[in-house]
């Protein structure tokens, strides 16, 4: 499919003889996916799949229009279905996907794209083979505050990056197919390399298990990128407190991005520390921090899901490639799978030896980013 161009959230646009949509997977996120379908013209939300008889009859009742099924072969086998949403168990969604392109229709299939790397590369090559459009509900790249971080990165008002700092922390929900990694870090790792252009070329990560043996409920990560900054993120389904804020760190500006806030979701502070020295030794050293006024820009409150799915169905519809697009659901598997190297190596050393050193450095190669087992 052609290269998609870089393009506002607000130029995303439909044609007015859409796709026909079926979503597969009525919990939580594929609700969601129904209620936005509904509202998105040039497109029609055609049926709905569960083997839940509850949720169909959820979904009859609050949508009429759509049909419901509990056999998924209702919608491979449908020739007035051209596109699929995923929102099913991570644990099936390489297996759908890949069952959904061979049928020749367009799919999204919600994060993660699989749970390998290696499923994600099949799946790229069959959508690439077919001509569809394969996708991933990377739904904060879509998030119009994204947008804007994203765009003062690139004009420079922030100045040379350090660091960011993501932090996505609540208490539960547990799950039984994925830990606490696979189960937020992906919005992270989205938004990061989004934000940067860029995948990291190391991954560090350390973990724990407090309520599960052997499912991490707290992971903390840490990220380093060719072009410099590194990023550090932070989830947790064990803490009192609902947080989701990335911090972003550089020379000239910082920012603060709180999706908990109602309103005022970015804040950009004029503060930095440049020290100066007059000499040629520390005693020279003099401090020079810069404390200035806090700007709060303007940002679009537009729902990400909507966007997301808009450009689902423009990609079909013009044939451009989407934004998050099935690359993109590839680099993230990369990432969590480093990560999750390093977490079952730290998980191996504890078992064998109780006594061994805190601290340990070495590189390993697992076919992905480089890990940094610290």
């Amino acid at each position: 499919m052609p290269k998609n161009h870089d393009r506002d959230d607000a130029e995303i646009q439909i044609a007015n003889d859409g796709p026909s949509i079926a979503v597969i997977g009525c919990g939580y996120w594929g609700t969601k996916h129904i209620r936005v379908a509904c509202d998105v013209r040039g497109a029609r939300m055609a049926m709905a799949v569960d083997p839940r008889p509850d949720r169909l009859e959820y979904i009859s009742s609050q949508y009429p229009s759509v049909a419901v099924s509990r056999d998924i072969s209702a919608v491979l086998n449908s020739p007035s279905i051209d596109a699929v949403i995923l929102a099913t168990p991570v644990e099936t969604h390489f297996e759908l996907a890949r069952a959904v392109l061979q049928a020749g229709k367009h799919v999204l299939v919600e994060k993660p794209l699989a749970m390998k790397s290696t499923e994600c590369r099949e799946l790229n090559v069959i959508a690439e083979q077919r001509k569809r459009v394969l996708m991933v509900g990377h739904t904060f790249e879509y998030h119009p505050a994204v947008t804007v971080m994203r765009q003062m990165i690139q004009s420079g008002s922030l100045g040379e990056l350090y660091y960011i700092d993501s932090r996505r922390l609540n208490l539960g929900l547990y799950r039984h197919d994925a830990n606490v990694l696979w189960d937020l870090a992906p919005h992270d790792l989205s938004i990061i390399y989004y934000l940067l252009e860029e995948k990291a070329q190391k991954i560090g990560a350390w973990g724990c298990s407090h309520v599960l043996p052997s499912v991490e409920d707290v992971v903390y990560a840490k990220l380093g990128f060719k072009s410099g900054p590194t990023a550090h993120v932070h989830v947790s389904w064990l803490d009192p407190v609902k947080v989701r804020q990335i911090t972003i760190v550089g020379s000239d500006a910082m920012l603060v991005f709180d999706d908990v806030q109602p309103s005022e979701k970015v804040r950009v502070y004029q503060k930095r520390f440049r020290p100066q020295i007059d000499g040629d030794s520390y005693a020279d050293f003099q401090s020079a921090y810069h404390h200035g006024d806090v700007h709060i820009p303007a940002i679009s409150s537009t729902e990400p899901l909507k966007l997301e799915i808009l450009d689902f169905v423009n990609a079909i519809v013009t044939g451009e490639r989407p934004r998050a697009d099935g690359l993109h659901g590839l680099r993230v598997v990369e990432g969590l799978e480093a990560a999750s190297a390093c977490l079952r190596r730290k998980q191996q050393r504890r078992t064998i030896s109780k006594d061994q050193p805190g601290f340990r450095r070495q590189n390993v190669s697992v076919g992905g980013p480089e890990i940094a087992v610290t």
